[in-house]
């Protein structure tokens, strides 16, 4: 038994560990970005309505989109990828013939989209 642990000894594992790490972290970085801007949005919507009559269709609207765009922004901000990927993986392991299908209409409709530019 050595006097360093193993995890942090290996090579591969270290290496491993880092890229992980670089990902999550420019991910985390989009996700903040998207997060930021979708604030910003929220927030120059609810400024300008708050200047119009509350009562007017206009504002209430321009308000709900506000408070939705907050919303999105919050929940971009709790996504964890990491946890999205487990339960698609999970989900094609339980119902791969079905996953296989969804594959194959996805690669259709891309490459349509795609042949037709």
């Amino acid at each position: 038994m050595g006097i360093y642990d193993q995890s942090v000894g290996n090579p591969e594992e270290t290496d491993k560990m880092s890229h992980n790490s670089g990902k999550s972290r420019g991910f985390e970085n989009v996700k903040n970005s998207i997060a930021d801007h979708l604030e910003t949005v929220a927030e120059a919507l609810a400024d300008n309505t708050t200047g119009q009559d509350a009562q007017s269709g206009l504002a209430r609207y321009g308000k709900q989109a506000s408070e939705w765009l907050d919303q999105s922004a919050g929940y971009v901000r709790q996504f964890d990828y990491e946890q999205a990927e487990a339960r698609v993986k999970e989900c094609i392991k339980q119902h791969p013939g079905r996953s296989l299908l969804v594959a194959g209409a996805i690669g259709l409709i891309i490459g349509a989209v795609l042949r037709r530019r």
